[in-house]
């Protein structure tokens, strides 16, 4: 089953169940991957597009919980925060620093002296597509680059 078909599937068991938060979450996921497929041709909607929708979802997010957070928005925040776990179920099993380091490690290993912050970053980034956040990433290139 499909990432798209199992966010529709639930969203029918949390319309039975009555779970209006997930509902609404699940909703606006579903329109905002279908407003995605509008801009690709017919059928060329990959999984890779759905989980690149969720992702860019979940930063927005994040930023907006911050953003209560700072603002003292706790009731706002807290409604965020509830979204956030919703959507976090969708996504793949994030990678540890242990991980990345060992991507990190082997792209290096392959461009050699010639290893550049940018060529390292594009290359992992490609790698480990919705696996890693990008600001882990950045850290450990940077980190590794500093100690070649």
């Amino acid at each position: 089953m499909s990432l798209i078909d199992r966010i529709r599937n639930e969203s029918k068991e949390a319309l039975k169940k009555g779970d209006s938060r997930r509902l609404e979450t699940l909703r606006f996921l579903i329109s905002l991957v279908e407003k995605k497929e509008l801009s690709k041709e017919v059928g060329q909607m990959t999984e890779a597009d759905v989980l690149t929708v969720l992702q860019s979802e979940m930063k927005k997010k994040k930023e907006s919980m911050e953003m209560f957070s700072k603002a003292g928005r706790d009731d706002l925040s807290k409604e965020v925060k509830k979204e956030i776990e919703i959507l976090s179920e969708y996504l793949p099993k994030e990678a540890s620093v242990e991980e990345i380091e060992e991507v990190v490690k082997k792209i290096i290993g392959e461009l050699g002296q010639g290893a550049v912050f940018g060529a390292v970053m594009g290359r992992v980034m490609g790698e480990m597509k919705g696996k890693a956040d990008g600001g882990k990433v950045t850290e450990v290139v940077k980190k590794r680059l500093e100690s070649k």
